[in-house]
């Protein structure tokens, strides 16, 4: 076996352990480490039947094997940039709506903490002066013996 096959093989079984090292820490989605094993698998299988890369690279009609690897590294990668960015665009949005909402939640607060002071000036007001007993209940002389 040639040894850049042996390193093929090193490499993938490397790619293929982080991975799930860091699915098992929690470091990494499922969602985006679907990827990262299909290539380690995809880099396996290459290593192991370079026939595989020799018919791949003659179907699409690029000169050498190794171009065809070129090749297709620049398009996973080309797509995993086009994935990353509608990810970032989405989080984005969130971001967005999140701060509208918590911008209005706090305008909501605002009033309802100058109401409450309203209420309370209001409330202290009617209560300051012992003579001026408009607005309070009634004391029934029972209860004020």
């Amino acid at each position: 076996m040639a040894g850049w096959r042996i390193l093929s093989i090193v490499v993938a079984c490397l790619v293929l352990f982080v991975v799930l090292e860091m699915m098992r820490r929690r470091k990494l989605r499922e969602k985006y480490a679907g990827v990262w094993l299909v290539l380690a698998i995809g880099v396996v299988v290459l290593a192991l039947v370079p026939q595989a890369a020799d018919f791949l690279a003659r179907v699409t009609g690029v000169q050498t094997p190794s171009n065809f690897v070129f090749l297709l590294a620049g398009v996973v990668l080309a797509l995993v940039a086009l994935h990353l960015s509608t990810e970032v665009g989405h989080l984005e949005e969130e971001v967005r709506t999140s701060v509208e909402e918590i911008a209005l939640l706090r305008c909501e607060l605002a009033d309802a903490q100058r109401d409450l002071e309203e209420r309370v000036a209001a409330l202290e007001a009617r209560t300051a002066t012992p003579d001026n007993v408009k607005g309070l209940p009634e004391v029934s002389p029972a209860r004020a013996r």
